[in-house]
């Protein structure tokens, strides 16, 4: 379908099969809000794309049959996934409303995302190495070397992490000896969150 590609980068541009969606859930009596995380809300911010939204919804035969033909009609359903999927439901709690930010509000489909906050704490609470790796990119591409200030937000937020993994993707953004100083610097205070 005309207009889902982004010709410069080959990423989907998802708004036009929202607005299909919409159009779907319409014509049968459904209403959807949409919680979209993982590598659509990458993408939103400019990072790498996805083939598929991951968002967290309340969904029943009826949606999942709208959600499959939108699919089938814009070419954007995979192989064993609808392109438009909960799965991540079972996996994490809901993000609370401080941590969602609106991206399309349609007559009977609201779309949001979890801000970049939340998003890293995600993917850093997955332990992935693929989620590790964007929040290393986040990082980098926002020149944030404050590792101990990102852990002690997302504690806040109410994810169990290890300060390990958030040292890590911090020594994968700006390296080793980047990170050999920032134990040096911080070494007592290092040493109270282990």
């Amino acid at each position: 379908m005309k207009g889902l590609f982004d010709s410069g980068n080959n990423l989907i541009d998802f708004e036009p099969a929202f607005k299909c969606l919409n159009k779907k859930l319409l014509n049968i009596g459904q209403s959807l809000k949409l919680i979209c995380v993982g590598g659509y809300v990458m993408q939103l911010h400019g990072y790498r794309g996805t083939a598929d939204i991951d968002a967290f919804f309340d969904s029943n035969p009826i949606i999942e049959n709208a959600i499959r033909k939108v699919g089938d009609k814009f070419k954007i359903n995979g192989p064993d996934e609808l392109w438009l999927n909960n799965s991540v439901t079972s996996k994490n709690p809901l993000p609370p409303p401080k941590h969602q930010e609106m991206i399309y509000e349609f007559s009977n489909l609201i779309v949001m995302s979890v801000d970049i906050t939340y998003l890293m704490g995600m993917k850093l609470y997955s332990g992935r190495t693929q989620d590790l790796q964007d929040v290393a990119t986040i990082i980098k591409n926002n020149s944030d070397k404050q590792p101990l200030k990102l852990f002690s937000n997302l504690v806040d937020i109410g994810f169990t992490l290890d300060i390990s993994i958030v040292l890590d993707v911090f020594e994968q953004a700006y390296g080793i000896a980047w990170l050999e100083q920032f134990y040096l610097d911080n070494e007592s205070l290092i040493k109270d969150l282990y």
